[in-house]
């Protein structure tokens, strides 16, 4: 589980020193570290008012949360695209799930 909030000014390192990978609703970004799981979410404006926003951060970090094994280590940060915002909680976490399956860490 995530150890906790993720400042934003940390997500320039992880973008810089990080990996990427992306799908038709999220990119994550991600860097490997040997701290516990941290997680950013980046929702834009360009995904809807506030509520909308609010919604779309909340169904990432519960997907992620369900994801996360106690194995896993590193800094994440998930942007959401506007298609994000029309999705449902199983869209969102099967597009969190593909992107940890790609990234090779479940």
């Amino acid at each position: 589980m995530a150890s906790g909030r993720f400042p934003a000014p940390c997500y320039p390192r992880v973008y810089e020193e990080g990996q990427s990978l992306a799908n038709k609703y999220l990119v994550m970004y991600y860097r490997r570290d040997p701290l516990p799981v941290r997680l950013g979410v980046v929702v834009s404006k360009r995904v809807g008012k506030a509520v909308v926003r609010n919604r779309v951060k909340r169904l990432i970090k519960e997907s992620f949360r369900h994801q996360v094994t106690s194995d896993m280590t590193g800094e994440f940060v998930i942007i959401a695209r506007p298609k994000a915002a029309s999705c449902s909680y199983e869209e969102i976490s099967k597009a969190v799930e593909d992107l940890l399956k790609r990234a090779e860490l479940v």
